[in-house]
């Protein structure tokens, strides 16, 4: 599920992929803030923080490749959507992962986010 395949963060620069970017979050926004829950997970797309409506006290975003202009993975235990807030452009990975393999426990997840997961997948 790597953007790059098709070029879809290059893509999300022009004055299109802005529109449907933000088009995007405001939808996400509606459809997430209400959903109760402990942990949510975003699994790829960095460039759209899906998770930030949502009132979860722990919010992660998972990737299957660190993206290229960004720092390396931090191993402490902030929140990967907090980065939003102090000014960067999108979130930072906590954690590289296959999304068919996720590292979690059965039931840990309140909430898993997958934008556009069945157009950049390998195998939908």
């Amino acid at each position: 599920m790597n953007s790059e395949i098709i070029g879809l963060t290059d893509w999300l620069k022009t004055p299109p992929g802005s529109y449907l970017l933000n088009w995007e979050r405001i939808n996400f926004d509606h459809a997430v803030s209400d959903i109760f829950g402990y942990h949510a997970l975003q699994l790829g797309l960095p460039e759209l923080d899906a998770l930030q409506a949502n009132r979860m006290p722990h919010k992660w975003l998972a990737l299957t490749a660190a993206p290229q202009a960004a720092a390396p993975v931090s191993s402490q235990s902030r929140p990967a959507i907090e980065t939003i807030r102090s000014g960067e452009s999108s979130p930072r990975a906590a954690l590289l992962t296959d999304p068919a393999a996720l590292p979690c426990p059965e039931s840990s997840l309140d909430l898993v986010v997958l934008p556009h997961t069945l157009e950049l997948d390998r195998d939908p």
